[in-house]
């Protein structure tokens, strides 16, 4: 009898103990950004084409990069893209050349896109592009962009967010006027 009493209190004992090895939940930190707001892009018919972006390998990670000295990148795991940079950098690319009356189809290669610490919390944002003309035979006009120069505050995330979007419609009005004119 001793031993039944003793092993059905070592179980209840085992079983509160047990109730108190689990942590308590956290609430999720991380947060996800997009570069734009949503909405509908107005299409031309016979307007610019913006090929799918590409960018850097480095910067297909969902999680946002962070360059803290010359040659390394740490990722932020509570700060993330809702969607690939890619895609997201194409969509407001589109959405501005749509309305830019151009003609051609454009691809874009992103080399930079990143908060940079160790130069005092710049933003930097850098890509090439090329234009391809219909019907034209010299091959595709080509240029390089760097935007112009922005500082982020470090205090919210949602701000630096901001500035990426305006250097990427920096990007958007240099191709616009690169665009040749719909004939």
């Amino acid at each position: 009898m001793k031993l039944i009493f003793r092993l059905v209190a070592g179980s209840v004992l085992l079983g509160l103990v047990g109730c108190n090895i689990l942590p308590a939940p956290q609430t999720d930190i991380v947060r996800y950004f997009t570069l734009s707001s949503p909405g509908t892009v107005q299409v031309t018919p016979d307007g610019t084409t913006v090929r799918p972006v590409q960018v850097a390998g480095y910067l297909r990670s969902r999680e946002m990069a962070v360059r803290v000295a010359e040659n390394e990148v740490v990722y932020l795991p509570e700060v993330r893209w809702a969607e690939p940079l890619a895609d997201a950098i194409t969509q407001l690319l589109r959405t501005r050349l749509s309305s830019a009356g151009g003609n051609g189809v454009v691809t874009v290669q992103v080399q930079r896109c990143e908060l940079v610490r160790f130069q005092g919390n710049a933003v930097h944002f850098s890509a090439t592009y090329s234009i391809l003309a219909p019907g034209e035979n010299a091959g595709p006009k080509r240029g390089g962009f760097t935007a112009s120069p922005r500082t982020w505050d470090a205090k919210d995330y949602g701000a630096l967010v901001g500035l990426i979007r305006d250097q990427v419609s920096e990007l958007g009005d240099a191709i616009a006027a690169a665009l040749p004119e719909k004939k």
